[in-house]
């Protein structure tokens, strides 16, 4: 069954291994295309999406979602490059400045 509808590839791996990491199968369908949007069209069906295996973990995979999908941003910590000291936001791995993924917090 369908569970998430992701914004892009990389968030539906994301669910897909938060849901894992509690021992729920599930599996991200239609992330193979997502290079295309643009240049055909693309709608809220062709989205990459979360696909859980076993409907029994249903209300779990859910909870789980839904946190996740309430968690705030700005409560994670910016973090500074090694390399150039620039301060990039918690979400990115990699700065922005310069490329490193070399950081302190």
């Amino acid at each position: 069954m369908k569970i998430f509808s992701a914004h892009d590839p990389i968030e539906a791996h994301i669910v897909r291994g938060l849901l894992e990491s509690q021992n729920i199968h599930a599996e991200v369908h239609s992330d193979n295309i997502f290079s295309l949007k643009g240049e055909i069209p693309m709608t809220n069906d062709t989205d990459p999406y979360v696909w859980l295996v076993n409907d029994r973990f249903e209300k779990q995979a859910k909870d789980i979602i839904t946190e996740y999908e309430n968690r705030k941003d700005d409560e994670l910590p910016n973090w500074i490059c090694n390399q150039c000291n620039e301060s990039v936001e918690a979400t990115f791995a990699v700065c922005w400045n310069c490329g490193n993924s070399d950081h302190k917090q």
